[in-house]
């Protein structure tokens, strides 16, 4: 079976390597380089959490997308997760943190309760209200992103996977399974996905009525000299407390300090939208200047633009059409599942598994 997948992305990467051990005649397209250096999985790192206090399915699914990780990192020789644990700081009762504590206990999953007090002895580098408290998980931890996506390309390499890239797609027949480039050039899969990301929407009309597109940047920094330590032994902080959404994931395993605020992101094109403003890196410290003691000590390293699309109640989405399966809408939480993602989506392509089951798992339902 011929399979084209659109897009080097985590999700088109890990479907490739799935249908490539499968057995499975693979090209993998993409418009940038392979891996995608301009793609939002490439980064230094992401999350993966079990803290859903909305989507008790999402929080379910992390176990299995912690089992797919250890499955990948078996077949590449290598693990490029740090288990950190993750910690929630919850600063007003019902806030998003604080809602996640009886989430995790339907759903089974160990955690710890902090006080103040506890999170002043553990993070002395936050300056806390009084009333915070934390909620701490073992488990979860930082999925060292850019790291992965080139091994995987490395191994789709030595797998004799036909990797094509700087070919942009500008058309898919659907039924007939004929993909066109922006060069011209025509070629043809028996089945075809594309994952491709904030893109998807150019190539694929169907859901371009259903995502929306923003640009997130996120920060780079050196922490002060006094508080390099405490960074180093901090676990990954999904929330700071408050409205912005603000997150950190500390410099471990060689990566560096990275914090990002959601409140931050603004509507963006992909290919129009990635230059920064002057000011924008003090604009994302200002939000957590009530939060970093000795927050004018830090130094910026860079500033990365990112661009996700966003669904619906942000459940991913799996559109399929004639040949055509089009898998988008991650909604800025789907690394994690990137390894479980590329199972389930190259089962669907050999056609081992119903696409609409597996949308509706994916989707959080």
């Amino acid at each position: 079976m011929n399979i084209i997948v659109i897009g080097a992305g985590i999700a088109g990467l890990t479907t490739a390597f799935n249908l490539a051990h499968h057995g499975a005649n693979v090209t993998l397209m993409e418009q940038g380089n392979i891996p995608h250096d301009r793609a939002s999985s490439f980064d230094q790192h992401r999350i993966i959490r079990h803290f859903y206090p909305d989507s008790e399915a999402y929080g379910r699914l992390v176990e299995q997308a912690l089992a797919a990780w250890n499955r990948l990192w078996r077949r590449i020789g290598r693990i490029h997760f740090a288990e950190t644990g993750v910690l929630a700081i919850s600063t007003e009762a019902g806030d998003w943190s604080d809602r996640s504590r009886g989430a995790l206990e339907r759903i089974g999953i160990a955690y710890e309760s902090w006080s103040q007090a506890d999170l002043q002895a553990r993070l002395p580098q936050l300056s806390l209200p009084d009333h915070a408290t934390g909620v701490f998980t073992p488990s979860g931890g930082a999925l060292f992103a850019d790291r992965i996506c080139t091994d995987l390309a490395r191994n789709l390499r030595h797998n004799a996977v036909d990797l094509l890239p700087k070919h942009r797609v500008v058309e898919i027949e659907t039924e007939t399974g004929r993909v066109v480039t922006e060069s011209g050039e025509a070629f043809k899969g028996d089945q075809i996905l594309i994952a491709g990301g904030a893109w998807i929407g150019k190539v694929v009309p169907a859901l371009a009525a259903k995502i929306t597109t923003y640009r997130q940047a996120v920060l780079y920094l050196t922490a002060p000299p006094q508080w390099e330590a405490a960074w180093r032994q901090s676990p990954v902080i999904v929330d700071f407390g408050g409205a912005s959404g603000a997150y950190a994931l500390p410099p471990v395993n060689g990566s560096d300090l990275k914090i990002a605020v959601p409140a931050h992101r603004r509507l963006g094109d992909p290919d129009k939208d990635r230059s920064l403003d002057f000011d924008e890196a003090e604009t994302i410290l200002n939000y957590l200047r009530g939060d970093l003691v000795d927050v004018d000590q830090y130094r910026q390293l860079y500033l990365k633009t990112c661009f996700y699309t966003f669904a619906p109640e942000d459940r991913f989405q799996l559109h399929r059409e004639g040949r055509l399966i089009a898998y988008s809408g991650c909604s800025g939480h789907g690394f994690k599942f990137g390894a479980l993602a590329g199972e389930m989506l190259a089962e669907v392509l050999l056609g081992k598994a119903d696409a609409d089951q597996v949308g509706r798992v994916l989707g959080g339902y």
